[in-house]
């Protein structure tokens, strides 16, 4: 059984990582249950030379160095050119020189490595002329595509993004494998009051939940004009936004203004951040889950939110095609009345909704186990020795 080193640009314990980190995590996790040797490298200044056990997982953190706003590491390239011939690397994301420094690594020393976008490299963000779609383009074309082909094998998410990464000229050995997610844990009754009156809501008013990052894609905008439509005819309705608002401070004041126009702001609830231990009662809380980003990946949060049994909405930069035909959740298409016309049945049949949440739950883990995941990874790996 080959070493796997995962190479991500960030990594934290997973009661604190987020996104692709934790998707990271929870996959070198899973593989090492199996008994692979697996770490997780990546860079963090504070950490630098150290290695953190999480869950009997290894994380080595490197020191990172710095130039044009850029982060890459030495030390990492380092520890990489002296791993023996029979390890696998696994890179992690896009667009940062520390993706690069594995490829040059690894072909200079005869390296099996795997790069995963992890939708990353969605033709919408390269659309339109600003400096950064025009950065991503630059950097695609010269360095992202070339590390692409000459890589031993891509992972995408869905069929989806395969199809896009070939609109993008890449198609070599392109593995179809989708995230994976851990059970969510049930919430007691009192769990559940308790989160509702921390946070204003009423015990019988019906709530809407997002959960994810407050950025432009994510179309909270829509969100929250959908919302405003269906409190014409679900008074009690609330809707309830899990996610730090600092890290887009101009973007949430341009929601504020929004709810406050649309004279909506007194039944929206912003959660903050929640952890692992509070989503679970978020989750028992909500009556659906929605998501309308114009670019996701393989939203983790949504996977949650199916695993707890929530009937879910996202739209189709959700990329979540099979799901909906599976009849686990609605997908609808970009917009706010779409949005409001897919989250209505759920809100007026309530044997609908329990239809939803079944599939949705069952759906989950049939198809998102992360040891199935992980043996999936496994096989793709096996696979590229005969090659």
């Amino acid at each position: 059984m080959s070493p796997i080193r995962h190479i991500v640009y960030e990594c934290l314990p997973g009661a604190y990582a987020g996104g692709v980190q934790k998707m990271v995590f929870e996959l070198a996790s899973a593989q090492r249950r199996t008994g692979a040797d697996v770490e997780v490298w990546t860079v963090d200044a504070s950490r630098a030379g150290k290695t953190e056990v999480h869950g009997g997982l290894p994380i080595r953190y490197f020191s990172p160095d710095y130039a044009l706003g850029y982060v890459r590491s030495l030390a990492l390239t380092d520890a990489l050119a002296k791993l023996p011939k029979d390890v696998i690397l696994h890179a992690h994301s896009t667009f940062h020189p520390l993706n690069h420094d594995v490829a040059v690594v690894a072909r200079r020393q005869g390296l099996r490595h795997f790069f995963h976008p992890h939708g990353a490299l969605d033709p919408v963000l390269f659309a339109g002329w600003s400096l950064k779609s025009l950065k991503k383009r630059l950097y695609h074309r010269f360095i992202g595509r070339p590390d692409l082909h000459a890589a031993t094998g891509v992972f995408a998410l869905t069929p989806l993004e395969a199809e896009q990464l070939a609109e993008l000229g890449v198609s070599r050995h392109v593995h179809v494998i989708p995230n994976g997610i851990a059970p969510v844990a049930g919430a007691s009754a009192d769990a559940v009051r308790a989160f509702r009156a921390a946070h204003g809501i009423e015990p019988s008013a019906r709530v809407l939940l997002f959960v994810g990052r407050i950025m432009p894609k994510k179309r909270l905008e829509d969100i929250i004009v959908a919302f405003a439509m269906l409190r014409v005819d679900f008074p009690d309705l609330v809707l309830a936004v899990a996610g730090n608002v600092a890290q887009d401070a101009a973007y949430h004041a341009r929601l504020l203004a929004l709810a406050t126009d649309l004279r909506c702001g007194d039944g929206l609830r912003w959660l903050g951040f929640l952890d692992e231990s509070a989503k679970p009662a978020a989750f028992a809380t909500a009556t659906a889950f929605v998501h309308a980003s114009e670019s996701e990946g393989m939203a983790l949060a949504l996977l949650e939110a199916m695993s707890a049994g929530l009937p879910s909405v996202a739209t189709r930069g959700c990329y979540m095609r099979a799901a909906a035909e599976a009849g686990a959740l609605i997908e609808c298409e970009q917009g706010a009345a779409p949005v409001a016309d897919a989250l209505r049945p759920i809100l007026e049949d309530a044997a609908m909704a329990a239809r939803l949440r079944e599939r949705a739950r069952a759906y989950a883990a049939s198809e998102h186990d992360w040891n199935q995941i992980a043996a999936r990874m496994r096989e793709a790996y096996a696979l590229s020795v005969s090659r």
